[in-house]
């Protein structure tokens, strides 16, 4: 694994870790959304233009780097974590864990269409959506018994 990752993962882990700490609990799914945004969002080399040619449409139909592949996924368990703390009953937690990190990536893959330096794949949308699924599972197995 690069350092690139080990940096990377290293920092999302504290990103997520800090706000659960300092950040009120009614607010953690707003502030890591904020996160994800300025993370994922091409902030540079916006065109007037879309760039539908350019989106991967078929999941994984080219090679992903498992770097790119993990990030993504620790990326989004933070959202599946924070929802599953903000709903009570955990039948539907999952369902709406899955159903925010969907739209979320969805959301800012979008933005990438208008980027001459970004692809927007649908392997994307799917393992981030998995990490949002992962984050729910998880906290449903470690956050309600340690009441987090």
């Amino acid at each position: 694994m690069s350092w690139f990752a080990v940096v990377a993962a290293g920092a999302i882990v504290a990103a997520a870790c800090a706000i659960a700490l300092v950040v009120p609990r009614r607010f953690r799914l707003g502030v890591w959304t904020l996160v994800v945004f300025a993370a994922v969002v091409p902030w540079m080399g916006w065109t007037d233009h879309a760039h539908w040619d350019r989106i991967e449409w078929v999941p994984f139909a080219r090679f992903q780097r498992p770097r790119d592949i993990l990030l993504n996924l620790l990326l989004y368990v933070p959202v599946g974590w924070f929802v599953a703390e903000a709903e009570k009953p955990f039948r539907r937690t999952v369902a709406w864990a899955g159903t925010y990190g969907l739209i979320l990536s969805a959301a800012t893959e979008f933005t990438q269409v208008f980027s001459h330096g970004r692809f927007p794949t649908t392997s994307d949308v799917l393992v981030n959506t998995l990490g949002a699924l992962a984050g729910a599972w998880i906290f449903s197995r470690v956050g309600r018994r340690a009441r987090l």
